[in-house]
């Protein structure tokens, strides 16, 4: 997430603070196109935390009469921040 914050925070200082004009090169929508991708960023380090695991077995009864037991488990991992 240290790079998402990073690009947003360059993205506003060439935005907002920097008052420069180079020839060809609009520094107002460069910063915003950096801070765009850096809550892009910020966005997916979030939901990148978030884990899902689905197991599914099949229990045999020890009756042979009896029909086999389907069981479906999901399992959510979140890494702590």
């Amino acid at each position: 997430m240290g790079a998402g914050v990073t690009l947003a925070v360059l993205g506003a200082i060439l935005a907002f603070a920097v008052r420069a004009t180079p020839p060809g090169l609009d520094l107002h929508v460069v910063g915003l196109i950096l801070m765009v991708a850096g809550g892009a960023l910020i966005l997916h380090a979030r939901r990148g935390n978030r884990r899902e695991r689905v197991i599914t077995r099949v229990e045999e009864p020890s009756d042979p009469t009896r029909a086999p037991h389907t069981i479906r488990e999901t399992i959510r991992d979140v890494d702590p921040e």
